[in-house]
């Protein structure tokens, strides 16, 4: 994609033709300011801040789309990018075989560059420009989305839950039977907090929430200020994200997003086992050996063991990573701690970027 990326960026600016690998250094450094303002903004409002979107965020978010679209219990055909701006959702999909995809949002420049480059890769994409308030009302009309993808965009679009909540239970209804709606926002303190609160009040009206969330009832990282939740996934990062980060002081080693997976009020969703739990933190480690933070379908539960070596059945506890969906069974339980014995068995039934399929 970069090189692609690059010569676009050159051709937006008006630069020379150059080498396609790298931008020269006097680019290099006007893009970091660009990226910077851009991040101050979050608005594309004139063709330096475009720039900055289609060789930073857009690469990131396209990265997040194409990781989490890998949770869905099927492969969407039909998919609709909702609010988008560059569509990197949308290449997302077509590049997980989707075979019909709509983009839609409020900057033509930025879609058409989207669908350019969707182009360029040889994916058909249609696109579709609307305002804001068109946007926030808007009625697609057709028989139903497999994949409905609201990214980086929600809380731009209203001010209060309430108002999310309505427009969300409006898109759910456009899903096809065995149909998602994908949420995705940023993993920023501020924002994370505010997708929780918004996690909560989906919960209340019985709209069934995929992934990642295991645990149906009040988030428990809410019970605390600086307590965030949030996704993270390795992230093998192109040489020009890497030069961007350091350059622009980014501290980001990883993937990491806010992101919901929604089901469609028409399919019958079978409940999950009480033993299931998805890992939400790092090995941590603690005077009783490594622990992790669980959150499951019986709530927040914390997880470790004093055993030097693991039997085969409890031997996956060595090799978790954070966002992975184990089963625990026979576990010596105090409170919220679970204790691994020689007795107790731990089970991998989903890596992080793979559906829970029970």
């Amino acid at each position: 994609l970069f090189p692609i990326l690059i010569a676009r960026y050159r051709k937006l600016m008006k630069l020379p033709v150059g080498p396609l690998d790298a931008l020269q250094t006097r680019e290099f450094r006007a893009l970091i300011e660009q990226i910077q303002q851009y991040k101050e903004s979050q608005e594309i409002s004139s063709t330096e801040l475009l720039a900055a979107y289609f060789m930073y965020e857009w690469p990131m978010q396209y990265a997040q789309t194409l990781s989490l679209i890998q949770e869905l219990p099927q492969k969407p055909s039909k998919v609709l990018d909702l609010t988008s701006k560059g569509a990197p959702g949308a290449l997302a999909a077509l590049q997980h075989g989707a075979t019909e995809v709509l983009a839609i949002g409020e900057n033509e420049q930025a879609l058409k560059m989207g669908a350019d480059l969707c182009g360029h890769l040889g994916y058909p994409i249609s696109i579709r420009t609307g305002s804001r308030e068109k946007l926030s009302t808007l009625s697609i009309h057709s028989t139903s989305w497999d994949l409905i993808i609201v990214s980086h965009s929600l809380f731009d679009l209203f001010p209060s839950t309430e108002e999310h909540l309505s427009y969300l239970q409006k898109l759910l209804h456009f899903l096809s039977p065995d149909g998602y709606l994908l949420l995705v926002e940023d993993s920023e303190n501020r924002t994370n907090r505010r997708f929780l609160q918004l996690r909560d009040a989906i919960a209340t009206q019985n709209i069934s929430i995929i992934a990642p969330c295991l645990w149906k009832g009040e988030c428990p990282a809410l019970k605390h200020k600086s307590s965030p939740c949030f996704a993270q996934r390795p992230f093998e990062k192109p040489f020009m994200i890497r030069e961007i980060q350091r350059a622009a002081q980014i501290n980001l080693s990883s993937l990491k997003m806010s992101y919901l997976i929604l089901g469609s009020p028409k399919a019958s969703i079978p409940p999950l086992p009480d033993n299931l739990y998805r890992v939400v933190s790092p090995p941590l480690p603690t005077f009783r050996g490594e622990r992790y933070f669980l959150c499951g379908v019986q709530g927040k539960k914390t997880l470790g063991t004093t055993l030097k070596e693991h039997p085969k059945q409890s031997r996956a506890f060595e090799y978790l990573k954070r966002g992975d969906v184990i089963s625990v069974e026979e576990p010596v339980t105090l409170g919220e701690d679970m204790q691994i014995t020689e007795k107790t068995i731990v089970e991998l039934k989903a890596p992080c970027d793979k559906p829970v399929l029970i």
